[in-house]
């Protein structure tokens, strides 16, 4: 099938606009964490102030993905939640933490501290319950819910349990130690692998890249497993990232000899990832 964009790379654009250009039914399987709310600084989703806003975007894009989506074609959506408090840390903050072996705190370059992260402030609305001060928003189930409502058939969940988490400082609530990667489909007869079977929990640690730092990517691992369990490999199942980041997915899919359509609006990371790609594809099976 004929694409408007080029395999096995990333275009640079807005998720829905790129996705509306897609012929239908011709993505096999979607592999995507999308920006998880208050955690982006420039471009793209996840700056909204109001979290309702933030899931109805969300909503939109997947529900766009849907008719892009074989009959039997699968989306793996990884989102991590927030609690409704502030994110503003400064640099200097780090004097106050607790954390680290002795509690006086990481080294200063540690990603705890030097992640970019919006100046999220919590939004509280006192006619909505959920949207009390402290409480943790439950985003990824309010948007499967929202999803099951625009057609998706919500067909299992896997925890990525983390062996090397961030680590948090004092606080009254559990650590966050894993998230969760949520399964829809179009139909009830959708491709999936049965033998060997797919287990519920996934562990694996968090990876280092080259180039341009992407703070909120998820390892190759994830994707690699999200791709295998389709059920059949080869140049002909196309792979769909609509919020491409480093492109993981993309050199998941290559190394499994798979076809890979990224979009990303970040055109630093459009750069980046394009030529970790493009450094793959020539190891790739179909180069040798």
């Amino acid at each position: 099938m004929e694409l408007p964009f080029p395999r096995n790379r990333v275009t640079q654009g807005n998720c829905l606009e790129l996705i509306a250009r897609l012929p239908d039914a011709c993505v096999d399987v979607t592999v995507t964490s999308p920006p998880y709310w208050g955690q982006r600084i420039g471009l793209g989703m996840g700056n909204e102030d109001d979290p309702r806003v933030y899931l109805r975007e969300l909503t939109a894009v997947f529900a766009a993905l849907a008719p892009k989506l074989k009959p039997e074609g699968l989306l793996w959506l990884n989102l991590g939640d927030a609690y409704n408090t502030p994110v503003n840390w400064r640099l200097s903050d780090r004097r106050y933490s607790t954390l680290g072996p002795a509690g006086a705190g990481l080294g200063d370059d540690n990603s705890a501290y030097t992640k970019p992260r919006a100046k999220r402030k919590p939004y509280v609305d006192e006619r909505e319950g959920w949207l009390g001060y402290g409480n943790l928003l439950a985003l990824p189930y309010r948007l499967v819910i929202a999803l099951s409502d625009a057609g998706y058939l919500f067909r299992g969940e896997v925890i990525w349990r983390k062996k090397n988490p961030m680590p948090e400082g004092r606080c009254r609530r559990p650590h966050r130690r894993h998230e969760a990667v949520y399964l829809f489909a179009r139909s009830e007869r959708h491709a999936f692998r049965v033998a060997p079977p797919v287990g519920t929990v996934w562990e694996f640690a968090s990876e280092r890249i080259d180039g341009a730092a992407h703070f909120s990517r998820f390892p190759e691992e994830l994707p690699k497993r999200c791709i295998e369990a389709y059920g059949r490999l080869g140049p002909d199942v196309l792979v769909l990232d609509p919020f491409s980041g480093s492109g993981t997915t993309g050199l998941a899919a290559l190394r499994l000899n798979c076809s890979y359509v990224g979009f990303e609006i970040d055109p630093e990371q459009v750069e980046a990832s394009n030529r970790r790609l493009r450094s793959s594809a020539a190891r790739s099976p179909r180069a040798a």
